[in-house]
């Protein structure tokens, strides 16, 4: 990923992090832990943003890293037949995506498969689930019991980047007893040993 034709090339990144400006902020960094001021308004006029502008060069460098930087992996886990993360992918070019889910049902998804999107076959109760920077769980929580759930989320969080993002959408139980689709939905679930849930007990489950 150092070379500038990898499709998640890191390249400038790399180059951002050896800026001159960068390293002289950094030789600075004993300011910073006396005063609590940024060393780079102790090292460079203006601070970085004034070493940007000053520096053209610089400048274009950290704006590529910037783009480079949103080059990530986006995991669908329980995905089907990968209608989402497929339209994912298709509108995001600096993304790559995997679609994780049992094999028989991923095989059904052959024909998307390309560069940029993976395939992955798998039980998520018992096999690992792919590295990513995002996870997405569209409709796959609500068919569990709570324990079968937290296994769940326990396996993205075992998988996931530091610092990746997990995207749970699911229909939330509302607090009103009228007529609603959640709570329709929720005796269907019921009788498959799922449940929907209200947004307090995601966030319960999320905690655990």
């Amino acid at each position: 990923m150092l070379r500038d034709d990898h499709p998640q090339s890191m390249r400038p990144l790399v180059r951002m992090f050896g800026l001159a400006g960068l390293w002289a902020a950094g030789g600075e960094l004993g300011w910073t832990i006396r005063t609590g001021e940024p060393s780079a308004d102790r090292a460079l006029t203006g601070g970085f943003w004034g070493y940007l502008t000053r520096t053209p060069d610089a400048s274009r460098i950290f704006g590529e890293a910037m783009t480079a930087k949103a080059h990530g992996q986006i995991a669908d886990i329980g995905g089907g037949r990968g209608h989402l993360i497929n339209a994912i992918v298709a509108a995001r070019p600096t993304a790559s995506g995997v679609l994780f889910d049992q094999p028989q049902v991923v095989s059904e998804a052959a024909a998307m498969a390309s560069d940029r999107l993976r395939l992955a076959g798998g039980d998520f109760f018992t096999d690992p689930l792919p590295v990513a920077d995002a996870y997405i769980l569209m409709e796959v929580i609500h068919d569990w019991d709570d324990d079968a759930a937290r296994r769940i989320l326990a396996g993205v969080r075992r998988a996931a980047r530091a610092g990746a993002t997990l995207l749970l959408i699911e229909a939330l139980l509302p607090k009103v007893r009228s007529p609603n689709w959640p709570t329709t939905l929720d005796i269907v679930m019921l009788t498959i040993g799922g449940r929907q849930r209200t947004l307090g007990e995601y966030v319960e489950l999320l905690r655990e």
